[in-house]
């Protein structure tokens, strides 16, 4: 047997020579129905008549006819001795026939044509495999010449095999120049699709771990962009083996099937890791220096069908990456570290793909809401590598991209903040974190956007007062639960630290003194924070009320913004909570305020309540004071408290003793820090007005330089040392009731 050349395996590899065997004998049948159905009528036409009423002219059209099938049969000898057939005609592209409707014909138009658009844009598409007349003569004087054995073997086997077939493969070898080396099993398969060109279904090829390095080593040698179009046929195949045909849809059904879930895994991490490879060397791109990036001239040898080809397999990944278990609670019956790992390893690789796909813009859509959804309910993992992505896509993109990244973040971050546990609040502030940073990367940007948000903030406490003032907004109505809820905390903490890390002192300082466009928002969510504290003055709210003047403080330390917050803190000892020096007694556990913005009934007049009431309460008065340590009118500032906590200690309304105790130990230090500011300004030589000196006054000393500042770097360190041990204890328990279950 002659020996077959390597274009002919490569297109029986492909799985379409046994395709367009079935097509060629489906023409064929309905040529010859309609032949059949030509003769009848001619026979019926010719039975009609009487054979007397034949003209001469009858006669002669005969002959005419004759020698025409005559002539075309002699054409068809040279040929290769056979007539041309319908789907040669349509194969080869020379005719454009009108279809009948009703026709054969016309259902396979339909069926073609309804191809899905992955498989043409992997497998290259009918159109570009269609040749016309003159192509296909070229291509068959062309075989003749390079191979005349095998040239001689085709013609006497099947004469219309090779004219077709030879120009599949020559269309195939135009895409295919780049890969010279084709692996063993490769090989191995092309065999057995010789030997079954003639069976009518085509097998299901396994997907092995031999093939896997063969495809690995042609695209990291070679660039094949051929491997790489295998490779993501089955990566395609691998994202919806586990659907039934409904939910994959007309099409999407492949060549190739996955054995295991080894090979799957390899396949996965084979077609996200060397897609950007091959990409990068047919259609690089660079990086500028404000982070965009930009696609360079591709080269000569990049596919036609390359960024079809991109779309379409970066469709495929947003579904696999969407199929994907988020949460270890998931994975049932499986490797929470490998399954979790491959979920990371999809979100961390697919981002490098964004450089060729950014002006897809219904792709970018559809990619960053399948981010946020990871980063606004998966694992702590997961989530961080869904930011990273989002980070990279809004440093690559213009500004239309980063405004859509900018508006779905916080949208995204709002429905995970209204359900505020001890299991959730890590990871809140986990997404609040990230989320500020992405805001901070632009702030000429990120104004519109905040502005717009806070704005909606002002909106809802605005509706929430009128009520009040209409007396259907206390403690008894509905309308104040419009602002006093965990999403709306979270909203008021989550623009404080994005104003404060934005407008910070040492923000401010790298940019050679420039203010951030930012900062004249401080203002505005400041009398909103403080409306918020006003409200509702309800002991069961006090909660609520530090959460909020937490946040406050974080924004006075970073930016340098005085905001007077020592009256709304004073407040709570003139409150009945502090008015008995003997609480009533209960056996409550200690509430922990970190998780909760209202306490529960039972505990307002308790000594448990009190006690955490006057921890807290001592604790945010020295945080806020020990900012405020190093100014030159910190002696004034803090006498006023001073003077009050005195007096409600003489009075004993300071709480239980316990709670007087800690207040006595705050006046101290407050005392001494007064002291010691004013020692240090006794030697300054400026008046008040003179801004510039009072600003460089203790200039570059730290608050924890003062005996309040470095007193409530102990009580830091205490407290936090706390929560660390209370996050151990929960997370024991929860191991333990996992193991349980």
């Amino acid at each position: 047997m002659p020996k077959v050349s390597k274009q002919f395996k490569k297109f029986a590899s492909s799985g379409k020579l046994t395709d367009t065997i079935k097509k060629r004998r489906h023409h064929q049948q309905a040529k010859s129905k309609f032949e059949n159905q030509k003769e009848q009528r001619k026979h019926q036409r010719g039975a009609a008549r009487p054979e007397h009423e034949v003209s001469d002219d009858d006669e002669e059209e005969d002959e005419e006819a004759a020698m025409e099938r005559a002539k075309l049969k002699t054409m068809g000898g040279k040929t290769g001795g056979v007539a041309r057939t319908v789907d040669e005609l349509f194969g080869a592209g020379g005719l454009d026939v009108p279809i009948d409707a009703g026709s054969d014909l016309e259902d396979l138009s339909e069926d073609e044509d309804d191809e899905d658009e992955d498989d043409e844009d992997l497998e290259g598409g009918d159109e570009d495999d269609d040749m016309d007349e003159a192509a296909m003569e070229r291509a068959m004087a062309e075989l003749e010449k390079k191979d005349p054995e095998f040239f001689k073997h085709l013609k006497a086997e099947d004469p219309e095999l090779l004219r077709f077939s030879k120009g599949k493969g020559r269309a195939d070898a135009m895409d295919e120049d780049d890969d010279e080396d084709v692996d063993e099993e490769d090989d191995d398969e092309d065999e057995e699709m010789d030997e079954d060109v003639e069976v009518a279904e085509v097998k299901k090829i396994v997907v092995t771990t031999k093939m896997l390095r063969g495809w690995r080593m042609a695209m990291l040698k070679q660039h094949s962009f051929r491997s790489l179009r295998k490779t993501l046929i089955a990566f395609r195949a691998a994202a919806h083996m586990n659907e039934d045909d409904g939910e994959q849809g007309a099409g999407l059904d492949t060549k190739y099937t996955i054995p295991s879930a080894a090979v799957f895994n390899q396949l996965v991490v084979t077609a996200l890791k060397f897609t950007p490879v091959v990409l990068a060397a047919h259609v690089p791109y660079k990086t500028l220096p404000n982070g965009r990036t930009r696609l360079q001239p591709a080269k000569k040898s990049a596919p036609a069908n390359l960024d079809r080809t991109i779309l379409s397999h970066f469709t495929t990944l947003i579904h696999l990456i969407k199929s994907l278990p988020t949460t270890p609670s998931a994975l049932a019956g499986e490797d929470d570290s490998e399954a979790g790992s491959l979920l990371v390893t999809a979100v961390s690789e697919s981002a490098k793909l964004l450089p060729w796909v950014l002006s897809a813009r219904k792709h970018v859509r559809a990619y960053l809401k399948t981010l946020l959804d990871l980063w606004s309910s998966a694992s702590d993992s997961v989530r961080i590598a869904a930011f990273l992505a989002i980070r990279k896509m809004f440093v690559a993109g213009d500004d239309a991209i980063k405004d859509l990244c900018l508006s779905n973040m916080y949208r995204a971050l709002l429905p995970p903040m209204r359900l505020t546990s001890v299991h959730t609040l890590p990871s809140l502030n986990l997404m609040k974190n990230t989320a500020c940073e992405l805001y901070q990367l632009e702030p000429q940007l990120s104004y519109q956007h905040a502005f717009s948000f806070i704005r909606m903030l002002a909106v809802h406490l605005r509706t929430v007062v009128r009520s009040s003032t209409s007396g259907k907004g206390g403690e008894d109505g509905q309308a104040f639960r419009a602002v006093y809820n965990w999403a709306y905390v979270h909203s008021i903490d989550f623009w404080s630290q994005v104003l404060a890390g934005a407008a910070s002192v040492e923000a401010q300082a790298a940019r050679g003194g420039l203010e951030s466009p930012l900062k004249p928002l401080i203002y505005p969510l400041t009398q909103i924070a403080l409306g918020v504290v006003r409200l509702l003055p309800s002991s069961r709210y006090f909660p609520l009320r530090f959460h909020i003047i937490a946040s406050l403080i974080r924004l006075t330390s970073l930016t340098g913004t005085y905001i007077p917050l020592s009256p709304f803190l004073l407040e709570i000892l003139d409150s009945p909570e502090f008015r008995r020096s003997n609480p009533k007694k209960a056996t409550l556990k200690p509430l922990d305020l970190a998780y909760v913005i209202r306490a529960p009934a039972s505990y307002p007049k308790t000594r448990v309540y009190q006690e955490v009431l006057g921890d807290e309460l001592v604790f945010l008065l020295g945080e806020y004071h020990a900012q405020l340590s190093t100014n030159i009118a910190f002696p004034e500032l803090a006498l006023p408290v001073i003077t009050s906590i005195k007096r409600h200690i003489k009075r004993g309304t300071a709480g239980s003793p316990k709670v007087a105790n800690q207040f006595k130990v705050l006046v101290d230090k407050l005392d001494a820090s007064r002291v010691w500011v004013e020692t240090k300004r006794r030697n300054v030589s400026f008046a008040p007005r003179d801004r510039s000196e009072v600003a460089r006054f203790l200039e570059g000393t730290k608050p924890e330089a003062t005996p309040l500042g470095g007193w409530m770097r102990i009580q830091r360190k205490v407290r936090d040392q706390r929560r660390r041990e209370v996050e151990k204890a929960l997370r024991e328990v929860r191991e333990q009731s996992d193991d349980d279950e």
